[in-house]
């Protein structure tokens, strides 16, 4: 790539937020002094500043609503910081919902107690929250609602019925690395845009739950099931909070310290361009309702500027990128219709990446459309918020310039990649070890106790590399994304022999043997008094021998795994 093209990932270090084409609604409570539209309804109270949905007592259901609706005709983000500290001599119980609702009850809406958290059913057999979603912050694992753990993230919906806390209803769930209840500040971010809902964990760069759902279509449960949508009339919804303890000893202080709302505004018609359609994309996409494409940094992308059907084969044109959309700015009104910055002059936050006209000198070399900018890994290296869009020409013949759509490109770290198992974990050399996870970018690197080894086959989830010699027991395997960001396992782990079955048997051999424990892997070698014992099968947990003959007695057993590491124990002949 050319030197100059450095540019972009400086661009990242001083990249300008984009600018919102209109005032949207929003409201800001940076402590709960003195709230303003607020109704609390059961325990909620306002305490020290705070929002205190439930006291550190059993049994408490506490709910606040805002008492204006809020618009989600073009989505909203929002976030609010909370703490749930459990009582020192119980179990944190029950939890916390973020919801949306539009229950015929309003600002006096509320659902079930104990496990229902307010919105659901709950332990009172409520009818749940009418017309609603929540994203609920689940503290307690109820097995019969098929909870997944004490520290779930999950999103409930039933569309126009009553809401449901049993996971079967869920339309996304996560358990973060992070204990919700600790006692500690938390901050949950949620991101919607029609089409796509997104929750984030502590300012997280990745979402921790990234779910298709529209609040006009629907989505589909986690089952696989179609969930239709609530039914929020005008798009406007009741926002707020629901959070309930249990009985006994099933209690936690639930507060919420600060909570900020912003409805998205809707798009200036420069984001459409002159031109019929999209022509102009990002790794084969426009944006969402928004134009916005969102890529991880470190990542090799495309851009994409397709055919000018009025104009055949090699149209050219000149492709700009801007650090603040600015509708309506000097130099935006280009006469055949309005880009989305200064383009005519270029302003102090824009630039030219491509140019097939000639008329300027540009970061990026181009060919006429239809063509394609491949940009390669670490071309932006940080995280950057920007705009692209081209100046073309529709027709030759008269010469009638026009403008494509331009596009919303939001670069953000990915999030660090997780390790979920490792077959084989032991083997001979050149023998292909498939590495099983999530987050695996391009470019990913594998490392056996420091010494790079090239995958052989490489996707988001999969990773295939040849076992390498001489690897030590338990052996440190980091798979390490192109930003540094890395998970670590083990690989030819030391194997433990935890148990026997079947652990005594007539000398004249043939006898079953299983040995349970860790770190076996198929290939594993087994003697017993110095004896080959044939191998049946041998898993990660268990192998299975038939016994040689031996010689009455205790005769020690050794197990060696592939990678050459032992473990012992011994076998009784009768």
């Amino acid at each position: 790539m050319n030197p100059r093209h450095c540019y972009l990932p400086r661009l990242a270090v001083t990249a300008l937020a984009l600018g919102a084409a209109a005032t949207a609604q929003s409201f800001s409570y940076p402590d709960f002094q003195a709230p303003q539209q607020l109704t609390l309804v059961g325990n909620a109270t306002l305490a020290a500043g705070n929002l205190r949905l439930c006291a550190n007592a059993p049994n408490q259901t506490g709910l606040a609503w805002r008492q204006t609706p809020v618009s989600l005709q073009f989505g909203f983000t929002t976030s609010f910081t909370f703490r749930i500290l459990p009582s020192t001599a119980g179990t944190p119980g029950q939890g916390l919902a973020f919801v949306l609702h539009s229950d015929p009850a309003g600002n006096a809406a509320i659902g079930g107690t104990a496990w229902g958290l307010g919105y659901g059913r709950g332990a009172n057999g409520a009818a749940g929250i009418q017309q609603s979603l929540a994203i609920e912050l689940d503290t307690y694992r109820d097995l019969f609602l098929a909870d997944t753990s004490a520290n779930e993230l999950s999103i409930h919906t039933r569309g126009p019925n009553g809401n449901d806390e049993n996971e079967a209803l869920s339309i996304g769930r996560a358990t973060p690395a992070q204990s919700l209840a600790d006692g500690a500040l938390h901050t949950i971010s949620i991101r919607y845009v029609p089409g796509l809902l997104e929750v984030f964990v502590d300012g997280a760069p990745a979402p921790a739950i990234a779910r298709p759902w529209s609040h006009l279509t629907g989505g589909n449960f986690l089952t696989g099931s179609a969930v239709p949508p609530p039914n929020f009339p005008g798009q406007l919804a009741t926002v707020g909070f629901t959070a309930t303890t249990g009985p006994g000893a099933l209690t936690q202080l639930t507060e919420i310290l600060s909570w900020q709302w912003q409805s998205n505004s809707p798009l200036d018609p420069c984001f459409a361009g002159t031109l019929p359609g999209d022509v102009l994309t990002v790794d084969g996409r426009s944006g969402d309702l928004l134009r916005t494409v969102r890529l991880a940094t470190w990542q090799p992308f495309a851009i994409e500027m397709a055919a000018i059907p009025s104009h055949g084969p090699n149209a050219p044109y000149a492709l700009f990128l801007s650090l603040a959309a600015q509708p309506g700015a000097p130099g935006s009104a280009l006469g055949f219709g309005n880009a989305c910055f200064p383009v005519l002059p270029t302003g102090a936050t824009e630039l030219v990446l491509a140019d097939t006209f000639g008329l300027f000198p540009a970061l990026l070399p181009a060919a006429p459309a239809p063509h394609t900018i491949a940009l390669p890994i670490g071309t932006v290296t940080g995280s950057l918020d920007c705009v692209l869009q081209a100046i073309v020409l529709a027709d030759a013949n008269p010469f009638t310039p026009a403008i494509s759509n331009a596009v919303r490109l939001e670069f953000r770290p990915a999030g660090a990649p997780t390790v979920t198992s490792i077959a084989p974990l032991s083997a001979v050399p050149g023998q292909p070890i498939t590495v099983i996870g999530t987050g695996f970018l391009p470019g990913a690197a594998i490392e056996v106790q420091g010494i790079p080894i090239a995958p052989t086959t490489a996707t988001a989830t999969q990773l295939v590399f040849a076992y390498p010699t001489n690897a030590p027991c338990s052996a440190a395997l980091r798979v390490i994304n192109p930003d540094s960001q890395f998970a670590v396992a083990v690989l030819n782990p030391q194997p433990v022999i935890s148990g026997t079955i079947l652990g005594s048997g007539t000398a004249a051999g043939n006898q079953f043997f299983f040995l349970q424990g860790t770190g076996f892997a198929p290939g594993t070698a087994v003697t017993i008094g110095g004896a080959p014992a044939p191998v049946q099968s041998a898993t990660a947990t268990l192998i299975t021998v038939r016994t040689p003959p031996g010689v009455p007695g205790v005769a020690p057993v050794l197990v060696t795994t592939p990678g050459g590491c032992t473990a012992s124990t011994t076998y009784t002949y009768l």
